[in-house]
């Protein structure tokens, strides 16, 4: 057996107590093979008080270093190969009244309208408590949204759920009316601009609009040169208002 640094072996026992004995104590779902996303797993050590500092890199120092082979490490996946992982799915006998399930406010509304529905090739992790959901749901954001599931009154009609350790329950999707949840808040309206009125004119001065005065023809606002452009017989009207006294 290859001798191997302290703190790889010291990551050696904790992923072999993760992955062979109880991965549902520290929220994570392994496949049929024994696999489990390689990111949930880091999540769930940075959890833990101690292991925050374990990166992808060190799993596949374990996988390269250890012989006879303990761990594998497969794309984005991880499992454990000796021991074997542990096998928690269980056929579900009766399902409790409520299981809960913390989720990021950014799917808030999408729940809130939809309902449940896992990722493809993954499940959701239902638990019996929401104390536990929450725990979990804080790994994916600070301030998750607590859903309560009627579980039993979902089981009823047709949803299915399985078993998954002491405390947990799977399930690919529940649908939006077996779901208590709060309303996701409203999106704030933008304010429209207001638009700032012109002071009124002073006393003795002359109000000309210029815009409307350039759109006349040439012939209404006064003789100007033949050929002459409309621009500059336009000016030279101007001028000749500016000049006028005040009535």
């Amino acid at each position: 057996m290859t001798r191997l640094p302290r703190q790889l072996e010291e990551l050696a026992r904790m992923l072999t107590y993760v992955l062979c004995h109880r991965p549902d104590e520290f929220g994570l779902v392994l496949d049929d093979e024994g696999y489990v996303a390689v990111k949930a797993l880091l999540a769930a050590l940075a959890a833990e008080p101690g292991w925050g500092h374990v990166r992808r890199h060190h799993l596949e120092q374990l996988t390269a270093l250890m012989q006879p082979p303990r761990f594998e490490v497969a794309g984005g996946r991880f499992r454990a190969l000796n021991p074997a992982p542990a096998q928690l799915r269980r056929p579900v006998g009766e399902v409790p009244g409520l299981l809960y399930i913390a989720v990021p406010p950014k799917v808030h509304e999408v729940v809130f309208e939809s309902g449940l529905k896992a990722p493809a090739g993954q499940e959701l992790l239902l638990a019996e408590s929401p104390e536990a959901a929450l725990k979990f749901g804080r790994r994916r954001s600070p301030e998750p949204v607590l859903v309560t599931i009627q579980a039993r009154a979902a089981a009823g009609e047709g949803v299915t759920f399985q078993r998954y350790g002491e405390a947990f329950y799977l399930a690919s999707e529940v649908p939006r009316r077996f779901l208590n949840l709060a309303p996701p808040p409203q999106k704030p309206e933008k304010a429209k601009p207001e638009k700032v009125k012109a002071p009124p004119p002073l006393p003795g001065t002359v109000v000309l609009d210029l815009p409307a005065f350039l759109e006349k023809p040439p012939q209404a606002r006064g003789k100007g040169k033949k050929g002459e452009p409309a621009w500059k017989s336009g000016a030279r009207a101007l001028r000749r208002e500016r000049r006028r006294p005040p009535k």
